[in-house]
């Protein structure tokens, strides 16, 4: 299975957007501000017909994320006006899995089974990187919780900070199924983590760093206790890797490497913090 064969579109509506957070309404639609209507792409028209065709998703939108307005507005500016409605659900079901990364947190029981990276993955990966045991740990995008529960098998506590609210509550279900009791959930995101100062023993994430390395990884290091770890254990894929990621290796990352189960080279990631 390619590792964005997450869903089929059939199962999916604009509907799914209903189960969004502001978080995750943010940034889906907030960039089309910024967008002219007449740069906007096929599929992007297509999602401001089907918000144009359902007045109460636009009300839940811009009520749930009032960032989002300017490019609600684009976008049903851009509004095709002459699709049937055969059509019309033809190309919803494209966009739906054009945006598989984003619907699909909808469904975080779906993530579990059809994204590779979480399926595919073994915890003796995170293991070989680092003994937890007896460690305070955060673990940052936590998502269905890949990490969180691998890691709260020997850390003495984790903290696992998400920002989707739907995986949320995802993770505290399966808290409760399994009587965890050393695992804390918490909303927050890598730019912000919500925690003091020299708060933790180690820092982990995978899927997480590289849209502002320099922000990100200077943000993980000031929760970090001094002679503590951060940690990017990368879930398995398919994809067939040639080199790590230059950004951690300047910023003195050791480097891991393994070939998934799937066919794809990973790349994982080691750095002591010393202040």
């Amino acid at each position: 299975m390619s590792r964005y064969n997450w869903i089929d579109g059939k199962d999916f509506s604009m509907d799914h957007f209903f189960l969004m957070d502001r978080w995750l309404l943010k940034m889906i639609f907030k960039k089309y501000e910024s967008i002219e209507v007449s740069e906007l792409k096929d599929l992007s028209r297509v999602m401001g017909t089907l918000l144009k065709e359902n007045p109460k998703l636009c009300w839940y939108i811009t009520k749930r994320a009032p960032e989002t307005k300017e490019g609600i507005t684009r976008l049903l500016e851009g509004a095709y006006a002459n699709l049937s409605k055969e059509e019309l659900r033809k190309k919803e079901i494209e966009l739906m899995e054009a945006m598989k990364t984003d619907v699909i947190y909808t469904e975080p029981h779906m993530m579990q089974h059809n994204c590779n990276y979480i399926y595919a993955w073994d915890e003796k990966y995170l293991n070989e990187l680092i003994d937890l045991k007896d460690m305070v740990v955060l673990d940052l995008g936590a998502g269905t919780g890949r990490l969180t529960f691998a890691a709260a098998k020997k850390a003495k506590r984790v903290y696992a900070s998400e920002p989707v609210d739907m995986l949320r509550e995802y993770m505290r279900d399966h808290i409760l199924k399994h009587n965890i009791r050393n695992v804390k959930v918490l909303d927050g995101f890598v730019e912000s983590i919500p925690y003091e100062d020299d708060t933790f023993d180690a820092v982990i994430s995978g899927h997480v760093v590289g849209d502002d390395y320099e922000q990100e990884i200077q943000e993980m290091t000031r929760v970090i206790k001094n002679n503590g770890y951060i940690i990017i254990c990368n879930g398995d894929d398919d994809i067939v890797r040639t080199k790590p990621d230059q950004e951690l290796i300047n910023r003195g990352f050791e480097v891991f490497k393994h070939e998934s189960s799937v066919g794809g080279v990973i790349y994982n990631y080691k750095k002591q913090i010393v202040k």
